[in-house]
């Protein structure tokens, strides 16, 4: 992969840190939304669909996300690495 040589490090790596973080938050999230899940008392079809369907369908869409967002933050920390490596700084 090719660099530009306008590159700024700290900004590359302020975003690749920024979207781990925004991956963890996601992550908490959805700890969340499944711990008030649990506790709460809701029963009958509509929460047999939401808690065994609904919910879990998400759930995985959103860790996905997650995971790729995080992928995203470590990619933009590697470069900024490389560009340094590259760049001697």
């Amino acid at each position: 992969m090719a660099f530009t040589h306008g590159m700024n490090v700290e900004d590359v790596r302020r975003l690749g840190s920024t979207l781990q973080a925004k991956a963890e938050e996601i992550r908490t999230i959805l700890n969340q939304i499944d711990s008030q899940l649990n506790a709460t008392t809701w029963v009958g079809p509509d929460a047999e669909q939401f808690k065994g369907q609904w919910w879990p369908e998400h759930k995985a869409s959103l860790s996905s996300v997650a995971e790729r967002i995080n992928g995203f933050g470590q990619s933009a920390l590697n470069n900024a690495s490389e560009q340094e490596s590259v760049s001697g700084h």
